[in-house]
């Protein structure tokens, strides 16, 4: 969805920029305005909002363990994720499914499952959405793939967190990590526009250069945003799905309609 003045001219403020002077500011600004036009791009993550709550709150309830992240012990605390999803107050590992009951083994995973397809069902309306793009079911197939391998490989490892130790170290290590968030910040985008995953993958790549300040400030105020509102008492994971969520998948779409514009 974009905004057209009554000449036919664009109005988003994004839009108005080329790569090496694309703001920030503009592109949240923009994110705010698309909001307002239009509420409903902000209903599927409210939805799975609720529904990371509840699955918070049975985790915590069900015999089987749970873990709480590490990060949740820090006051301040960066939580990005490629895709565009909650930041979870608690957490199940892989291993603690091994060697359960039939009906255990069965609720568990039927609730995993149910948090991460909705979770990407919602991430990929939001970018159709706001893309004003036809939604493929080839796409979402492929966008939730994706997500998906990449959940369950975090998971595998125990949803690491990056600690930074020795200076000289921990800023090698920050920039490294930085540099491939970059690079891969509109991967997701893509994916949901419709494009394969190769084609997705160097695209994203592409554009990211002329634009890796932008985009590390976008990362930066995103996971500072989620981490930040997931601490907050029981209503945690519900603010960090329904309000960085939908800014996160709104602003994918704009910067793809940014470089269509000035490609």
């Amino acid at each position: 969805m974009t905004t057209e003045s009554n000449d036919g001219t664009n109005t988003d403020p994004a839009m108005k920029h080329p790569n090496t002077s694309l703001r920030v500011r503009d592109i949240l600004k923009t994110t705010g305005m698309r909001i307002r036009q239009d509420p409903v791009l902000c209903a599927p993550f409210a939805i799975v909002g609720l529904l990371v709550s509840v699955a918070d709150w049975l985790r915590k309830q069900d015999p089987l363990p749970v873990t709480t992240p590490n990060w949740f012990e820090q006051t301040l605390t960066v939580q990005y994720s490629i895709f565009p999803m909650e930041t979870a107050r608690t957490v199940r590992r892989i291993d603690a499914l091994f060697d359960l009951r039939l009906p255990y083994f069965l609720g568990a995973v039927t609730l995993e499952l149910l948090v991460l397809l909705s979770v990407g069902v919602a991430g990929w309306m939001t970018i159709t959405r706001a893309l004003d793009g036809e939604r493929r079911l080839d796409s979402l197939i492929r966008y939730l793939g994706i997500l998906s391998m990449m959940v369950v490989f975090a998971r595998l490892l125990g949803s690491p967190t990056l600690n930074i130790g020795s200076l000289p170290l921990g800023a090698l290590v920050l920039f490294v990590v930085a540099l491939v968030l970059i690079r891969l910040f509109l991967f997701p985008g893509l994916l949901a526009a419709g494009y394969q995953f190769t084609t997705a993958l160097k695209k994203s790549v592409r554009t990211s250069q002329g634009k890796q300040w932008t985009l590390f400030w976008l990362i930066v105020i995103i996971g500072l945003a989620s981490g930040g509102l997931a601490h907050v008492p029981i209503a945690g994971g519900f603010l960090s799905a329904a309000v960085v969520a939908p800014i996160h998948a709104i602003s994918l779409a704009i910067l793809i309609q940014h470089d269509e514009r000035y490609e």
